[in-house]
């Protein structure tokens, strides 16, 4: 890692080490020790020290014994922050229905194109990074300031237990391109009240399929 020194730095440490934690570079439960990045990065520790209290804030790092820790999700994290996804952006289709702009749908049909194209190719991150700029355009394109703040404040945490999943080998190869273009179509054509249910299905699928990979309700061996 390495950081450019311009102000403020507690900015541009936050953004490496956030990048660095969504990348995999620690592992889930590992601790953190702020001198040793402090030292990695050639900096005092007071901008690792606010940089890190905004990771927590985000609840990337967590906080234990007063020491600092990767997040390590459990299934009832995940089964959480689908709920919140569920309500939100059923709501955003619900919105976006009514408002959406020819700019914002052409964005959306350019989005499944490329989903497509990673689908053939069996590209599993590729696939997981399109599959979330396409929820991304529908919220933005609720136009709903408020509902858009609240997604982007849970942007990292679904990012990162997106990841996780990664780990697990878990991408949906299925029909969730159909579910996509579904709900594309029904934007279009101002469906909203289809648009809305559609979108809980195809999430409600989703989080259905993840459980089953934890019958137990655990992490299988927990995450190394």
């Amino acid at each position: 890692m390495k950081i450019e020194k311009k102000d403020p730095l507690y900015l541009q440490v936050y953004e490496q080490l956030k990048q660095y934690i969504l990348e995999g570079g620690w592992s889930p439960g590992e601790r953190l020790v702020e001198s040793q990045i402090a030292s990695e990065l050639h900096l005092s520790r007071s901008p690792v020290r606010e940089a890190l209290r905004i990771l927590e804030h985000e609840g990337l790092i967590v906080k234990k014994d007063q020491n600092l820790y990767i997040h390590n999700p459990s299934v009832e994290d995940i089964i959480e922050l689908y709920q919140i996804r569920f309500g939100l952006e059923a709501v955003s289709c619900y919105l976006a229905a009514d408002v959406v702009t020819e700019e914002e749908l052409m964005e959306m049909k350019e989005i499944l194109e490329m989903t497509e194209q990673s689908l053939r190719n069996g590209d599993s991150q590729e696939i997981y990074e399109w599959n979330t700029r396409f929820h991304e355009s529908i919220i933005y394109a609720s136009k709903n300031k408020h509902l858009i703040q609240i997604m982007d404040s849970l942007r990292s945490k679904v990012l990162y237990c997106r990841n996780v999943l990664i780990r697990f080998d878990y991408v949906r190869m299925d029909n969730f391109f159909q579910e996509h273009m579904n709900i594309y179509l029904a934007i279009k054509e101002g469906r909203r009240e289809q648009a809305k249910a559609l979108m809980e299905d195809h999430i409600s699928v989703d989080l259905d399929r993840i459980l089953g990979l934890f019958p137990d309700g655990k992490f299988e061996g927990g995450l190394k």
